[in-house]
């Protein structure tokens, strides 16, 4: 019975304590931010005395400071620095407290006393020139890192100098040290790539950027042997858009390190991406005339190449055209060729010959060859029926391509393939006027779980929706939608003729808008980059609200960015249609192209 009574008791008494902390910590919450420092005080200070936590010993010494007892604030210092010994931070944020106070003397003991300190731990040396350089103490924090780089004499402690450097705005000197630590650590590359390249803006040609210049010149004849400056070269270079200085130093790298193509490669890709497609045959030629371990891969990136520049650019002569065709028969002959790689080569090939070549039987009769080819998956023939019927368009046997189709989308129901198949088939029947089984093929596809096709079923249905629908305009929508087979089979003068005589005979039509952008639509078929963006302004100008204003825009934008190189131009476009159209199906990517721009860091 008396046990019962003592548990009980101490239970009465523990619960009755822990109220009454929680009541002190409630009041003292309360008056420190309502600004009544003198009566917080003593409900921190009775807080601090049972538990010396940071947080009740900054609001004890705020309060302390704030009722102008310094005194008291120094003393409570003294007894925390005391119980913390180790705490570096504490030390300095002491001393900054009689810096404060114009204590001189007494700041100056405990900067002497860190000072003294033996530094071995990279860690606790970061954190204390974080706290040092909060409050600009540069010297300072350079002492200690002479002090620390006795014992940590491998470690690239330049870093921490670049760091100093940085935060006293000497971004040159900075830079310098960063160098200097690529040295003892060449992995550090990437992190420095990505330090430096938020400090100078590598697009103009200022003097700074010449004396960045230079740095980068100075540290690669330092030392020589050491790739990875010759690495930091080609990146600076690749940074300020001189593709023919990088391909200079890649070039004299790979045979300075004997190597297997790798660094041609590298840059040949980085070219890719950029557009910048005769600095990227140029390195991947190399690797092959080279006879370099790695040429089958350049060999393939040749490839792309060539089949990017046709599709994408699209400005080229009947002789280059030739000349990519004989590069893609001469790969496709080569012996050892994997089935991917020939699968894959053939598709590409096909869609040259068919869409740009004007060769679509000579496509059709190789990707029948293919497609008997022993051991090919089902993914592997779906992709290839595919691109046998879109090449079955383009020669107007359109229920040939039909049929195919269906039998892909009817095996792959479920996959991104079989809803592109579904809307390719959608698109035959609205090509023949049948707009009212088209839309209800379309209607199942905008719950596609795929973006790409989501959206190009939802752009067709709403065409027809808007100008067949609502309207029953048949003879006007059958005439628009043979105008956009003949852009598809690129029967241009066709096609043309067939939008002009929708505007003569219809010219009240709600087709108007429409017909403008199918116009910049067929220019930036032909590579015609000037006439087609002047058709998508006049789509914007003259239809602001209507629903392909938004797509002319995005398109304009790409246009200025990738053909005219025209970065202001492109930047302006992209964030007029993120501020005019905020809910366009291309505001995802019109985000990205304005990160790219920046030059922002973007995921892989």
């Amino acid at each position: 019975m008396l046990e019962k009574f003592i548990f009980v008791f101490l239970l009465f008494f523990y619960c009755s304590v822990r109220a009454q902390s929680e009541t002190d910590i409630q009041l003292a919450q309360h008056y420190y931010l309502n600004g009544e420092f003198s009566k917080a005080l003593v409900y921190y200070e009775k807080l601090y005395s049972a538990d010396q936590s940071k947080v009740y010993f900054s609001r004890y010494l705020d309060c302390l400071k704030n009722t102008g007892d310094i005194k008291g604030a120094e003393k409570l210092f003294k007894k925390h620095v005391a119980s913390n010994p180790s705490d570096l931070a504490l030390k300095v944020q002491f001393y900054f407290f009689y810096k404060e106070n114009e204590e001189t003397d007494k700041a100056k003991k405990i900067k002497n006393e860190v000072l003294k300190l033996e530094f071995f731990d990279p860690k606790e040396i970061q954190d204390l020139l974080s706290n040092l350089l909060s409050i600009d103490e540069f010297d300072w924090a350079k002492d200690v890192v002479n002090k620390a780089k006795k014992n940590l004499s491998f470690y690239p402690y330049e870093l921490w100098l670049g760091q100093i450097y940085l935060a006293e705005g000497e971004t040159l000197k900075a830079l310098d040290q960063y160098l200097m630590a690529l040295s003892k650590k060449p992995d550090l590359k990437e992190q420095i790539q990505l330090e430096i390249g938020g400090l100078f803006d590598f697009s103009t040609d200022s003097e700074e950027i010449k004396a960045v210049k230079s740095s980068f010149l100075s540290a690669s004849q330092k030392d020589p042997s050491n790739a990875v400056y010759s690495e930091m070269l080609i990146w600076f270079f690749l940074q300020s858009k001189n593709f023919s200085a990088a391909y200079q130093q890649v070039s004299a790298l790979e045979k300075r390190m004997k190597g297997e193509g790798a660094y041609l490669i590298e840059f040949g890709n980085t070219c890719l991406e950029n557009q910048e497609y005769s600095y990227a045959k140029k390195a991947f030629k190399e690797v092959i005339s080279s006879d370099l371990s790695m040429k089958f891969d350049a060999k393939r990136y040749l490839l792309a190449v060539y089949f990017t520049e046709i599709s994408t650019d699209r400005t080229y002569t009947d002789g280059e055209l030739k000349e990519v065709i004989q590069e893609y028969e001469s790969a496709l002959k080569e012996p050892g060729m994997s089935l991917k790689s020939n699968v894959d080569i053939s598709l590409e090939y096909a869609e040259i010959l068919g869409f740009y070549a004007n060769q679509a039987e000579k496509a059709k009769a190789k990707l029948d060859r293919v497609i008997q080819l022993p051991g090919l998956t089902d993914m592997q023939k779906a992709r290839i029926k595919m691109k046998l019927a879109d090449v079955n368009v383009a020669m107007d046997s359109i229920w040939e391509a039909s049929l195919l189709y269906m039998q892909i989308d009817e095996a792959f129901k479920f996959e991104p393939i079989g809803n592109e198949a579904k809307y390719k088939n959608a698109r035959i029947f609205y090509f023949d006027g049948e707009f009212e089984y088209a839309q209800s093929q379309l209607d199942v596809l905008k719950q596609s779980t795929s973006k790409f096709i989501s959206n190009d079923a939802m752009q067709l249905s709403l065409l027809i929706l808007e100008n067949y629908g609502l309207d029953s305009n048949y003879e006007a929508m059958s005439s628009y939608a043979k105008s956009e087979l003949f852009l598809l089979q690129r029967r241009y003068a066709e096609a043309f003729q067939q939008m002009d005589s929708i505007s003569i005979k219809f010219p009240q039509s709600v087709l108007n808008d429409d017909l403008l952008y199918l116009k910049g639509k067929a220019y930036a078929q032909q590579g015609a980059w000037e006439e087609a963006s002047n058709y998508y302004q006049k789509v914007i100008g003259t239809y602001p609200t209507e629903l392909l204003a938004d797509d002319a825009l995005f398109q304009l934008a790409t246009i200025q960015q990738i053909h005219f190189k025209d970065e202001t131009a492109a930047m302006e476009s992209y964030l007029k249609l993120i501020d005019n159209y905020p809910s366009s199906i291309y505001i995802d990517e019109t985000r990205l192209q304005i990160r790219r721009l920046r030059g922002d860091a973007l995921p892989d």
